[in-house]
Order: C-alpha cells, then sequence, then structure tokens
C-alpha cells in the first residue's frame, strides 16, 4: 500500500509540477505556488529557531490573508500543529484556546481593524505557562507585503532540518464557534484531511473539480472550511482570491471582474449580496454554482437565489467535527433543496440513532450519526468530551435531529440541545423557523424554548421585519405556522428585533438570544 502524503509534502509536489500557477491573490500582491513552497519553508525555519518541533501546538492569530496559510504549511512541515484562532475574538475566547490548545507558540496581529490583540493576550500572560514565545505581526505590514513580512520574521534562519512527519501525525486543531457551550479543539491528522479532499472530489465527474478559482471573503481561516480543506486546493492546485473582510460590493465586483462560475458562502452572506443596491448593476451571469453551507438555509432563501441568479445550488452538511458528509446532486428538485441537505458523499456513512445508540428506520427523527475517513480523530487533550461523540465503531455523534428518507436524503429538524418540549410535544427550532421565513412580513427568524409554567417549555420567536413600519404580530405568525404545522409548534412569545445576532462564523447565536429574552421584558 503506498504511504499517503503529508500535507507539506503535498505542498512540495505541487511546487514542483506546477510552480508558476496561482495560489493566493490579496489586495496587490499574487503569490504562486512555487512561493507558497519557499515561504513556508522560510516560515519553518523561523518556528524551529525558536524550538518548535514535531507534535508542538502554533497558535495563528491572525486575520484571513496569505500569511495564515503560509504559516499553517510552515508548521505541517515540522510536524507542528496549527491552532487557528478567529481575529473577531476577544480576550476570553484567546486566553481558551491557547490554553486548551497547549500553544507553545503564538503568531499574531498586534492589531487589526479596532482589536488591540498583543494587550489581550500579554494581559493574561500568566495564565499560560505553556505559551513560550510570541511573534507579533504589525497589521499594516500584513496588508502591504506578505513576503516582506515573512522575510522580516525569518531574517538569516537557516533552513530548517528535515523532520519525519507521518500522515497520521496531528496538524490541525480546529475550535467549535461555541454557540451552546465552551469551544472545544477537533483535531485531524494528515490522513484525514487527505482523505477529506478525496471523498469531495469524487463529488465530480472524472474527479475534478470543475472551478480551480475560489473565492474567500471574510471567513476565518481557523474555521473548518480552511483548516480542514486546504487539501483540496493545493491537490487540485487552485488559486483563493482572498478578502480579509466580506464586503458585499466588494464581492459583487469580483464575481464580475473575474467571471467567477463558483461561489460559495453561509446564508447571511448571500442575503447580504442579494439585497445589496449593487447588484442590480452588476453583470453576474458567468455564475453557475452556488454553495450554501455553515447554517442551515430557509427554503424560501433557496428559492429566492435561483429565482434571481438562476444558478445550480449546492446544500451541504458538514460540521467541525466531521469535516464533510452530505452534499446535493446538481440534478436535484427545488423540493429536494427545499427539504435536505442532500445524500451521503461516496466515501461517507450516514446513520440515525435513538438516544441508545440503536439505528432507527427510515423516516424516524433522531440524532444524526457519521463515519469516514475524514471526520476528526477527537477532542484535544479532552478524553471525556471526545467519548461523549465518538464511540467505540468510529461513529460521529452530531448533536443534530434528522431523519433520513427511503431514498437516502437528509432531512435536518435542529440541534438535539435546541428541541423543546411543550406540554409533552417534541417541538424542533429548525422547522418553524424555516416556516417563519416564508411569511411575507418576515426578513429572518430564530426561535428558542423557554421555561413555562404551564406547559413546561414554549416556543418564543425573535423576527427581524422585512418593514420596520410593519411587522408582523405574534397572532399572525401563529395563524401562518398553525396552518401548516401542528398547534403545539407555533410561537406562544414574540419578540421583534433589528438583527438577530451571530457568532464570529455567523451561525445565529442562540445564547446571546437566550440573555436578550432573559433581560425582558416580554409580551
Amino acid at each position: 500500500m503506498l504511504r499517503a502524503p503529508t500535507l507539506g509534502e503535498l505542498l512540495q509536489s505541487a511546487a514542483q509540477q506546477h510552480p508558476q500557477a496561482g495560489a493566493f491573490r490579496y489586495r496587490s500582491e499574487s503569490i504562486n505556488y512555487a512561493e507558497w513552497n519557499d515561504l513556508s519553508g522560510r516560515l519553518a525555519a523561523a518556528f524551529a529557531a525558536r524550538d518548535i518541533r514535531r507534535g508542538d501546538v502554533v497558535a495563528l492569530l491572525l486575520p484571513s490573508t496569505p500569511l495564515y496559510l503560509i504559516a499553517y504549511l510552515a508548521a505541517a512541515r515540522l510536524g507542528a500543529v496549527t491552532a487557528g484562532i478567529n481575529a473577531r475574538y476577544r480576550r476570553t475566547e484567546i486566553g481558551h484556546i491557547l490554553r486548551r490548545s497547549g500553544a507553545r507558540l503564538l503568531l499574531a496581529v498586534e492589531r487589526w481593524h479596532d482589536a488591540d490583540f498583543r494587550t489581550a493576550v500579554e494581559g493574561q500572560a500568566g495564565g499560560l505557562p505553556e505559551l513560550k514565545d510570541i511573534i507579533w505581526i504589525c497589521g499594516d505590514d500584513l496588508r502591504r507585503d506578505t513576503r516582506a513580512v515573512v522575510g522580516h520574521v525569518a531574517g538569516d534562519c537557516p533552513p530548517a532540518h528535515a523532520i519525519a512527519v507521518e500522515p497520521d501525525d496531528p496538524v490541525a486543531i480546529i475550535f467549535t464557534s461555541g454557540t451552546t457551550g465552551i469551544p472545544k479543539g477537533a483535531w485531524y491528522s494528515h490522513r484525514n484531511l487527505l482523505a477529506l479532499a478525496e471523498i469531495d472530489t469524487r463529488r465530480y465527474a472524472g474527479g475534478e473539480i470543475p472551478f480551480r478559482k475560489h473565492l474567500a471573503a471574510g471567513l476565518s481561516f481557523a474555521h473548518i472550511g480552511t483548516m480542514a480543506r486546504i487539501a483540496i486546493q493545493i491537490g487540485h492546485r487552485g488559486l483563493s482570491i482572498i478578502h480579509d473582510a466580506f464586503d458585499p460590493a466588494a464581492v459583487l465586483e469580483v464575481i464580475e471582474s473575474e467571471r467567477l462560475q463558483h461561489l460559495g458562502g453561509i446564508p447571511t452572506q448571500i442575503v447580504m449580496l442579494l439585497d445589496h443596491p449593487d447588484r442590480s448593476r452588476r453583470d453576474l451571469s458567468s455564475l453557475r454554482t452556488v454553495l450554501l453551507g455553515g447554517a442551515p438555509s430557509s427554503p424560501e432563501l433557496i428559492r429566492r437565489i435561483q429565482r434571481e441568479l438562476g444558478v445550480v445550488i449546492s446544500m451541504r452538511y458538514s460540521s467541525t467535527e466531521v469535516g464533510i458528509a452530505t452534499a446535493s446532486l446538481p440534478d436535484d428538485s427545488a423540493e429536494l433543496l427545499t427539504t435536505t441537505v442532500g445524500k451521503a458523499t461516496p466515501g461517507v456513512e450516514l446513520r440515525i440513532v435513538d438516544a441508545n445508540n440503536r439505528p432507527l428506520p427510515v423516516d424516524d427523527v433522531g440524532e444524526v450519526t457519521v463515519r469516514s475517513p475524514a471526520t476528526m480523530r477527537g477532542y484535544w487533550h479532552d478524553p471525556q468530551a471526545t467519548a461523549a461523540v465518538l464511540d467505540a465503531d468510529g461513529w460521529i455523534h452530531t448533536g443534530d435531529l434528522g431523519f433520513l428518507d427511503a431514498t437516502g436524503y437528509l432531512h435536518l429538524r435542529g440541534r438535539q440541545s435546541e428541541m423543546f418540549i411543550r406540554g409533552g410535544y417534541n417541538v424542533y427550532p429548525g422547522e418553524v423557523e424555516n416556516l417563519l421565513a416564508k411569511h411575507p412580513k418576515v426578513a429572518r427568524a430564530a426561535v428558542l424554548g423557554v421555561p413555562d409554567e404551564k406547559f413546561g417549555e414554549i416556543g418564543w420567536a425573535f423576527v427581524v421585519p422585512r418593514s420596520t413600519t410593519e411587522p408582523p404580530s405574534l397572532e399572525e405568525l401563529r395563524r401562518f405556522v398553525g396552518a401548516d404545522l401542528a398547534s403545539f409548534k407555533r410561537p406562544d412569545g414574540l419578540s421583534v428585533v433589528r438583527d438577530l445576532p451571530v457568532t464570529p462564523m455567523f451561525k445565529i447565536d442562540k445564547r446571546a438570544l437566550r440573555a436578550l429574552y432573559e433581560g425582558g421584558p416580554h409580551e
């Protein structure tokens, strides 16, 4: 059996075979694969000079720029492990990730926009005993010249000695977004990431991704979308056009000027693009596909994308722990796209289980479990949390509720932790949220289960109205939901809000909503 390559070996191969192929474009910079490999080698030497060895953790507190990906591959060459920190995080979250990962070295930007990271980190240095060294980067330098930044950090460091890195060595720790609890670090090996790239490629005819130009706009590179999928880009010699923040006007301009055929994003971002006043004057006719992931998409949003952009929509279900699980098929009907997240990608097993981990039959709602060579190996240095989600047979228990239909399509019903019981009946907020999003007066909606003396729990809706001068009433929403769903699923309370709070990964922050509810007052 052939030995699987490591991430560093994959990049070296790409640099040798296609040295001039473009890897990144960022602001006024263009970096090809030969340069990516060379810059990563120089940064690896700088890490080695600071006593980073195989198995050590290097934390990256950087915005989404080429330096992040150069540093990621630099650590991989040494057999070190990258722990990404979202640049939207602040003091407490940063400290938690540094402590939980046991990072020995931190590569960080001093300031970025309104965030003073140097003060945030140095103010808690006494509580980070494993952190031995910090390399600070000037944010203005990072915006201007990636090569100069690497040159400043590496200086005259001699080349790093060759390290015997193995495919099963850990390479990345990816922290969950913490929407329902404290972030945990899912760790992946080199082999996991290569398996993920292979599984993703199987979705396409002939094993070839039809688009090699990718717009990376605003989402943190510390997210699963980049940390775990970097092997896909390298393996296909892809080009990433990088924006360090999400600016809808800039994204629309790039789609037009680059004639992009594919666009990926989370629902919040796609809505911002559709609603932007520049959209009508931009030529978006090159777009062929839109990939929706990262958070649930309402049926109304899917229909709107199809209607207004005329593209093929690709739905995907994944998570920090799973990497990739399902995807829709190109010829899926509008009904399938609006009611499912597709089928298991070839190489991935899906199973729906009850509370005792027993498989459930078709159409029965239970917990979604996933098994594949591309799932996480566990939570970093947290065997108790690992045992709670990864069973002895290798199945990841996602905490998501759903069912498989007779044709193998996965229907999601929400998070297990978000389900509430009203008067003895189970209510899945996602089901109600999808219906509320169809109401003509509702732009966005979220539902929480909250305590109630009579029913135990009731549903409380948080709604962003389409028009602030004509928001929906609770009675209107109850009638609307009750026409399609059982009466116990109708919301019992309503808060009309200007916007829904989101996490740094743009997912609706249910903890923030609960705090808003608890702060009252209520109808």
